[in-house]
């Protein structure tokens, strides 16, 4: 991810909707399907999601690519290591209960090696939580500048799990009522010239519209707890180590 976008990732992460509606799902996604342990975060970022997961007790650990996520991820107190994720992540094997890839693997050049050491490092029966940004057609300029190889749908990201390793206990789409709505801001950015404006600077009357968007994330995360989703900006997944 470009560098100086960390500092925008830690400020906005606490208080904007997109994040708390993610993190929320996570959490969700968590307590359903994993038991209380040892955590990796696998591309850490700023160790948000990390500080909230050690005030639930669970044992944490955050790796990262970037100089910059270590720096940021200590002012929330968190400490991660910086390490290059494409290569043999250095724990040893069936050492956590849980991992979190959460928009990281879009960033690699071998989506199925990180797969592969997350299998490795996982204890048998553990789960891995994935997600993606959804749909090849939307990929666009900031794509390029966070960093992204490319977009997946729930069928590529299928393809890349190796099913003699894992077995796949959800899979399917998130942020599907903003979807519709997502579309048509960014087109209106494509048409008035204003595509390298953040999505996170862009949400059009909120005093009106984000109450309205908590509220259907909210609707989601209660479907999402008994169903997968049709389609959505963002593709989630558990897998459960066999």
């Amino acid at each position: 991810m470009r560098k100086d976008l960390y500092k925008e990732l830690f400020e906005v992460e606490n208080k904007h909707w997109w994040h708390d509606h993610k993190r929320k799902l996570i959490h969700q996604m968590i307590n359903k399907f994993a038991e209380k342990g040892k955590v990796l975060d696998i591309g850490a970022g700023t160790g948000k999601i990390l500080s909230e997961l050690k005030i639930k007790d669970w044992e944490i650990e955050g790796i990262d690519g970037e100089k910059e996520a270590v720096k940021w991820s200590q002012k929330r107190g968190i400490k991660i290591q910086q390490a290059d994720i494409e290569k043999k992540l250095g724990f040893n094997k069936n050492s956590f209960e849980l991992i979190l890839v959460l928009d990281v693997i879009e960033h690699l050049n071998n989506d199925r090696q990180v797969l592969k050491e997350i299998n490795r490092v996982l204890k048998p029966r553990g789960i891995a939580i994935i997600t993606v940004p959804a749909y090849q057609w939307l990929f666009n300029y900031w794509d390029k500048m966070l960093g992204h190889k490319r977009r997946y749908s729930r069928k590529s990201l299928k393809n890349i799990i190796n099913l003699d390793m894992f077995k796949i206990e959800h899979l399917g789409y998130s942020s599907m009522f903003i979807f519709p709505v997502a579309i048509a801001v960014r087109l209106v950015k494509k048409l008035t010239g204003k595509i390298k404006t953040s999505d996170f600077q862009t949400t059009p009357l909120a005093f009106i519209s984000v109450p309205i968007i908590k509220f259907l994330n909210y609707i989601e995360r209660m479907l999402l707890s008994a169903i997968s989703l049709p389609f959505g900006l963002s593709v989630i997944c558990v897998i459960r180590k066999k």
